[in-house]
């Protein structure tokens, strides 16, 4: 009887070491994808999906990108130019989408390519603020 409680111990603080652990990859990533600009949660829908996917939307100097929630790459699962990224005007959505409440849902396209992004509005209006500015180093030489 007593080996069993030894190992079922050894279960459970291996399970829970595994979660910790997981945590701990899962925060790493986050703050070494928050190192390359602003990254706000913002859900993706690409036709004919009619799927919501949960992620991080990052605006970097030159793109958009946008990285799934879970995962430990640090690549994104999808990139936009920033010059070719067009969105429209937001609109409210009644889709329930977990961990955004109160969501907007925006048009977009980029390369001829249509999605559709689900955000919080003040995510919104920091897109909208991005993509209105001009990056960094364009124009430098206008007089």
């Amino acid at each position: 009887m007593g080996e069993w409680v030894t190992v079922s111990e050894a279960v459970v603080l291996g399970l829970l070491l595994l979660a910790v652990l997981g945590i701990a990859l899962l925060w790493l990533r986050r703050h070494l994808l928050a190192s390359g600009g602003p990254l706000l949660p913002c859900a993706l829908r690409t036709p004919p999906s009619t799927a919501w996917r949960l992620g991080l939307l990052r605006f970097g100097a030159e793109s958009l990108d946008w990285f799934t929630l879970g995962g430990l790459t640090l690549r994104p699962a999808r990139t936009w130019r920033r010059s070719s990224v067009g969105i429209g005007i937001p609109q409210p959505t009644t889709e329930p989408i977990p961990g955004l409440p109160d969501p907007l849902r925006v048009t977009a396209e980029a390369d001829g390519q249509q999605f559709e992004f689900a955000m919080a509005r003040g995510t919104h209006t920091a897109m909208r603020s991005w993509m209105e500015s001009a990056p960094p180093g364009f124009g430098v030489n206008i007089t």
